[in-house]
């Protein structure tokens, strides 16, 4: 019996053995994507041998689909710092009818360039950024088509357009919060301070910017990071929150003289106040702690942290309306002389002070 079934873009890229998105470009022609000759003729002949036959309206309207695409690449959604910018970017984008798709990578290099790779076949709207890469040079090729805005501190290595979180100058508010309240030992808690890491590696250096302008030793900041192989053994979703508390754990059973605990972001410090908790400590009592990013756990009364706020409902909104200004700029513009522009923005932090921080117990 013969069957009639429509021959789509994928019998096509089984039958020839390539991807499909491959199959997509050859048969669409694109431009900007250049495949061999071998390849072409794979593809070409297996549609011709099916008896592929074009959809120009369902190909123009999958076009048009993507074209309105913003693309987030987060690192995990356990984290409410990331949750609360998706929420903001999605609201921007939705405002102006488009629509966003998560890639929640993980910090994992491998499922990054598998999405990158990805959405290098296709002509998205933007991608925005969460987070600091690694894949430096895949990044730079990519933004040279396709609009990608970088949510975090300025990284020298890529010249993107960014709005841009100065986090030197948090951990110095945190510096001189702790400080004013007499604390002279500290703990700055964290997950890997890898070379990338750049936000946590400011935060401490901005802690030891204003321990140093008091004359206080800077070996008074205690570090403790977590190792990435110990990493390893988290569940995602408890990543952070795990640094803390057994950090924390591990310090105090270290017969440590310090009198505050500073996480590098909210989770962190939470983790961290559940473990002196379980340990019968008094907050802020026995310890103060501070944490960073303002989320809404931070907030809550039985936590109530003292934390810094950097604006993280606007800044979902500012990254989707530099992507908007790029489209809009480039289906303008008629004048080859029109020059490119970075754009950056930065949005003052400041300290938000709650019953996690008191004056240093007395011994």
């Amino acid at each position: 019996m013969t069957s009639y079934r429509k021959i789509t873009t994928k019998d096509i890229a089984e039958y020839a053995g390539v991807s499909q998105s491959t199959v997509s470009m050859v048969l669409n022609n694109r431009p900007d994507v250049s495949f061999s000759y071998e390849t072409k003729e794979k593809v070409l002949n297996a549609a011709k041998i099916l008896g592929y036959e074009k959809n120009k309206k369902s190909e123009l309207c999958s076009e048009l689909a993507l074209s309105k695409l913003i693309i987030i690449m987060c690192p995990s959604l356990s984290n409410l710092y990331y949750t609360m910018l998706i929420h903001s970017i999605t609201q921007q984008a939705n405002k102006y009818g488009y629509s966003i798709f998560i890639a929640p990578t993980m910090r994992d290099s491998k499922i990054e360039k598998h999405y990158l790779n990805m959405y290098s076949s296709f002509k998205v709207a933007g991608i925005i950024y969460l987070y600091q890469s690694t894949l430096i040079s895949q990044i730079k090729d990519l933004s040279s088509s396709t609009p990608i805005v970088l949510i975090s501190d300025k990284n020298e290595d890529l010249d993107l357009d960014s709005v841009e979180l100065n986090s030197r100058k948090t951990g110095y508010i945190i510096g001189e919060h702790i400080l004013s309240l007499g604390h002279k030992k500290v703990a700055y808690i964290s997950t890997p301070l890898l070379a990338h890491e750049i936000p946590r590696i400011q935060r401490l250096n901005g802690l030891k910017k204003s321990f140093f302008e008091h004359n206080i030793d800077i070996d008074n900041i205690i570090i403790k990071e977590q190792k990435p192989d110990n990493i390893r053994h988290y569940s995602l979703d408890k990543t952070e929150y795990l640094t803390g508390y057994n950090l924390t754990k591990e310090l105090l059973e270290e017969k440590t003289d310090v009198t505050a605990f500073i996480g590098t972001n909210d989770m962190i410090a939470i983790g961290i106040i559940d473990a002196l908790t379980e340990m019968k400590y008094k907050i802020p009592n026995d310890f103060s702690v501070c944490g960073f990013d303002n989320t809404l756990l931070s907030s809550l009364n039985k936590i109530s942290l003292t934390t810094v706020d950097h604006s993280i409902e606007y800044k979902g909104a500012e990254a989707v309306n530099i992507i908007l200004k790029k489209i809009d700029n480039k289906s303008s513009s008629s004048n080859s002389k029109n020059r490119s522009c970075i754009m950056r923005l930065e949005y003052e932090p400041f300290l938000i002070p709650r019953s996690s921080t008191g004056t240093v117990r007395n011994y």
